[in-house]
């Protein structure tokens, strides 16, 4: 019984460092892919350049810039980054009591540092979850460094399924009776096993309703284009160097309007120098 024990264990740490392991590797490629993004548009960062994941999870990206000598710094509404503020403390990629992420206070809607700090803002499946365009935007911008850019992934609104409830087309269709039909035929989440059907589609309806917002591409370049005057959508980038398979289908026609309906937006923008917005 001992030897079957240790078995498992082992096994089960082996998993654990193998996906631990792969979520590097995609954190890793995905810096990567910011770097090609921005050399696109005509922005290379330095190591002297301060960046600043806005919505950063755990932190996995910060990590993966702070390895590669960026001055990287995350912020969220949820405190969940402790272990990778330990990781940088620990492999010293960070000063001895520097503190590289901090919380955003939700009563006080402020991204929480100080103004024309960073040279470069950027977020990965942050911005559908994001119900206040206006006042985020604003923060972004007051953050950014005049001349400062911005590029952020998000899911589109007419991706096939959903990524949170795994209901299909819920970016658009998200009325309790399209939501019933669709957990009475057993759809499920990973947290929804055991619920019932109705139970389900209560859950569903109440996040995708406070917890979503799919703006359509008008909607979307309108309310950045209110804050930024230089705005673009940059999903055919997204696939030539983040896209993985999709890099195939990088040379066929409309690929970049058809991703940008039916899986993944990326927008980029900037903040432009008061005297050439004057002049401008």
């Amino acid at each position: 019984m001992a030897t079957t024990s240790s078995g498992n264990i082992t096994k089960k740490t082996e998993t654990l460092i193998k996906h631990m392991d792969q979520r590097d590797m995609r954190a890793k490629k995905f810096v990567q892919t910011h770097k090609d993004i921005l050399h696109e548009k005509g922005f290379d960062l330095t190591t002297e350049s301060k960046i600043l994941d806005f919505g950063c999870g755990a932190g996995r990206e910060i990590y993966q810039f702070r390895r590669m000598g960026y001055k990287a710094y995350g912020c969220d509404v949820k405190d969940v980054f402790g272990d990778i503020q330990k990781q940088c403390e620990e492999e010293k990629l960070i000063s001895p009591g520097e503190s590289i992420f901090h919380k955003i206070d939700m009563d006080n809607y402020r991204i929480p540092f100080a103004d024309e700090t960073f040279d470069y803002v950027f977020s990965n499946q942050v911005f559908e979850h994001v119900q206040n365009y206006p006042e985020a935007l604003s923060e972004i911008y007051r953050v950014l460094k005049p001349g400062g850019c911005s590029l952020h992934f998000f899911p589109a609104r007419y991706r096939p399924v959903e990524a949170h409830v795994f209901v299909p087309f819920a970016g658009v269709f998200r009325s309790y009776s399209y939501l019933l039909f669709w957990a009475f035929l057993g759809i499920r989440n990973p947290y929804q096993k055991g619920y019932s059907f109705k139970k389900v589609a209560r859950a569903n309806r109440e996040y995708l309703t406070t917890r979503t917002t799919y703006f359509t591409k008008t909607k979307i370049y309108d309310k950045v284009f209110n804050q930024f005057k230089n705005v673009s959508f940059v999903e055919k980038y997204f696939i030539k160097y983040g896209g993985g398979r999709l890099s195939s289908l990088k040379n066929l026609p409309f690929i970049a309007s058809l991703i940008r309906s039916f899986h993944t937006r990326a927008i980029f923008f900037t903040k432009i120098p008061i005297i050439l917005a004057v002049i401008g």
